[in-house]
């Protein structure tokens, strides 16, 4: 399977992924340093605790990522569907299910490490900017620091799976334009805020595990369907 997910990753040229990633966190710095200077002073200021920092950048990578794993599962999966490429590799000697869950690795491994990345590395520049500025008036302390790195670990996973859903849409007509709008549409849903910014939707913490069981059923589902529908 390792070497599976290793040749396609040579075969798309994988490396570029990681730059439109570095180009993506680029983007999320931007617009957090432009909430931080344009909210500067608000009531409900979004960087006024650690907890509503660290959700606010989670919320941002989720956003960014699931989009990102639309596009993965459009080049790695319904692309090749389309182009009837996927039927020339299912004549190799692997056995089907094998190909496409290599491809399914490869997106759910790069989302969940991405996300996590970006939250590390916005993380880390919160806390380097509050250490000269102390513009968050709270301290983070080390048992805060875990919980939340527990916390967002375990929302990385769940995105990473849920980010699969996609695909079901995706598959129906071999259409890369139905996932990435799939993308997009679950990004509105899972995203968006509840009793204004303080909460999230992802903070109840039964949805997102909910949907990343569904994305891992429909991966699973995708494999199982190979040998009639899918193949014809």
């Amino acid at each position: 399977m390792l070497k599976l997910a290793l040749l396609e990753m040579r075969k798309h040229q994988f490396a570029r992924f990681f730059g439109y990633a570095a180009i993506a966190n680029v983007g999320i710095l931007l617009f957090l340093l432009m909430i931080g200077l344009v909210d500067w002073g608000a009531e409900d200021y979004a960087f006024k605790t650690f907890p509503l920092s660290f959700m606010l950048i989670d919320t941002f990578s989720r956003a960014t990522f699931i989009i990102f794993a639309g596009a993965l599962l459009s080049k790695l999966v319904i692309s090749e569907y389309k182009n009837k490429m996927m039927n020339v590799m299912f004549t190799y000697p692997i056995k089907r299910h094998k190909i496409i869950a290599a491809k399914l690795i490869i997106v759910f491994l790069f989302t969940f490490f991405m996300i996590m990345f970006t939250n590390l590395l916005m993380g880390a520049i919160l806390l380097a900017t509050d250490h000269f500025y102390h513009f968050i008036p709270s301290e983070l302390t080390g048992n805060e620091a875990l919980q939340l790195l527990i916390k967002y670990t375990i929302s990385s996973l769940s995105a990473a799976a849920m980010a699969l859903i996609p695909l079901l849409f995706g598959m129906r007509k071999h259409s890369t334009t139905t996932t990435m709008v799939s993308s997009i549409f679950l990004v509105l849903v899972v995203c968006s805020g509840v009793n204004g910014p303080s909460v999230s939707i992802n903070s109840i913490i039964v949805i997102p595990l909910t949907l990343g069981a569904i994305g891992l059923w429909i991966a699973s589902l995708s494999m199982v369907r190979l040998e009639t529908k899918d193949v014809n």
